[in-house]
């Protein structure tokens, strides 16, 4: 009877080499290194290594953290890692900023020194709930109550709760209520809205809606209403357009913003569907919404612009 076969297990290792000597430490796995810092596995732990094949991060960090992101986002102060399956933040150097205490975090949405943390909320099935972390403090800045966020910016960032979107600021004061379809965010004084209709992305990611459109202020006003689409063609200026017959879009309004009031043209004569050619009627609101009058000359100078430009 023939000796049965030795089933052998070959073992890959992986070494550093240090001016052309190959270090005798080896190491399961080594990634590609991003700022100097190479992600090391053994013995299922995740670690990091210098240039110089030096261990910075101690291999003591749970490997399946978010598919090596902590290296791919490209974030040059922070690692997302993941300990107990919890995830915490810790610096290049190794440092502590944020206890590993977390279901989830979202590092390539760090901004304005603001993080996104998640707990697991159960109520018969896993539901994560989003909040924020200031990572100059450590502190809970923004309690997780929402099933979405977004990033902070200027200030402002969009988050979901009920599967409606609205806007808070740093504090976490709701700036915009949760009621709109999808996230925005503030360009200057305004953000745009889409709070009813149906949408869809196409091939350029554009965002389509059969109604209610809207322009909201930073004091949660809503400036317009009943048209098919809002776009910025100009600093501060909106141009808004309604679909007809399910193909054509006709521009219908268009608002000037200024800090203490909105200029609107309504049914203006427009070239290519935004440049405003003239006609229309002209009327002044202010940020909530109010008719309110401005001297003649202020219109005048913003016609001129407008044809102008």
């Amino acid at each position: 009877m023939a000796k049965a076969e030795k089933n052998i297990e070959v073992v890959k290792k992986y070494y550093f080499r240090k001016k052309g000597v190959v270090e005798t430490q080896g190491y399961d796995w080594i990634g590609e290194a991003w700022f100097e810092l190479y992600p090391v596995e053994l013995d299922g732990k995740l670690g990091f290594a210098d240039s110089n094949g030096e261990i910075v991060i101690p291999i003591i960090y749970d490997r399946q953290c978010h598919a090596n992101d902590t290296v791919l986002t490209g974030n040059r102060e922070y690692l997302d890692l993941k300990k107990n399956n919890l995830y915490g933040l810790i610096k290049h150097d190794g440092s502590l900023v944020i206890d590993f205490c977390w279901i989830d975090m979202e590092l390539s949405k760090l901004s304005e020194d603001l993080v996104p943390v998640a707990i697991d909320k159960k109520w018969g099935f896993v539901n994560k709930k989003w909040g924020f972390v200031n990572v100059k403090t450590g502190e809970t800045q923004i309690k997780p109550i929402y099933d979405k966020v977004g990033f902070f910016k200027d200030g402002f960032a969009p988050v979901c709760y009920k599967d409606k979107w609205g806007i808070i600021d740093v504090k976490g004061n709701m700036i915009v209520k949760p009621k709109y379809l999808l996230d925005s965010y503030f360009e200057g004084d305004f953000a745009i809205v889409f709070k009813g209709g149906s949408w869809e992305y196409g091939r350029n990611c554009r965002l389509i809606s059969d109604s209610n459109c809207k322009i909201v202020n930073k004091k949660g006003y809503e400036i317009v209403s009943d048209c098919s689409w809002i776009e910025r063609t100009g600093i501060n200026i909106f141009t808004l357009t309604r679909e007809e017959d399910g193909k054509e879009v006709k521009t219908v309004k268009q608002l000037i913003a200024f800090p203490d009031y909105i200029v609107v043209i309504d049914d203006g004569e427009y070239l290519k569907g935004y440049k405003y050619v003239g006609g229309g009627t002209w009327s002044v609101i202010d940020y909530s919404g109010k008719t309110i009058k401005i001297p003649d000359y202020k219109l005048q100078e913003v016609k001129k612009s407008l044809l102008t430009n």
